[in-house]
């Protein structure tokens, strides 16, 4: 494997694991607001702890996989860190510089992705 497709596998399962554990907390947070009463309007919000969930899921997935060189784990990664990076890029809009370290990552994972190194690997 090479050393950039290395550093940026260790970005997926950076963002796997954080997704994981963002998404546990936040349904958690909401099962506690249910249980007192307070989910009014929580439908959304369910939905993107549930998609974080999801994501999380796929990016540790592509992880475990990336050793069978699948081109298919490269694209996979290649569109969810695209997903990230944009809506990183519309959250850099709405609440500052907190979602920086997060654009940084997607780009990093991305770069390792797309490098002809990757393609090359990938493809066998």
């Amino acid at each position: 494997m090479p050393r950039s497709v290395r550093l940026a596998l260790v970005g997926v399962w950076i963002q796997g694991v954080l997704n994981l554990v963002v998404g546990f907390l936040s349904l958690a947070l909401m099962n506690d607001a249910a249980d007192h009463g307070q989910d009014e309007g929580s439908g959304m919000l369910r939905f993107l702890a549930v998609l974080t969930l999801v994501i999380a899921g796929a990016l540790l997935l592509c992880g475990v996989f990336a050793d069978k060189r699948s081109n298919g784990i490269r694209v996979t990664v290649i569109v969810i860190e695209s997903l990230v990076l944009l809506s990183g890029v519309v959250g850099l809009f709405q609440s500052g510089v907190s979602v920086l370290p997060g654009i940084v990552l997607a780009l990093v994972v991305l770069r390792g992705f797309s490098s002809a190194e990757a393609r090359n690997w990938f493809d066998r």
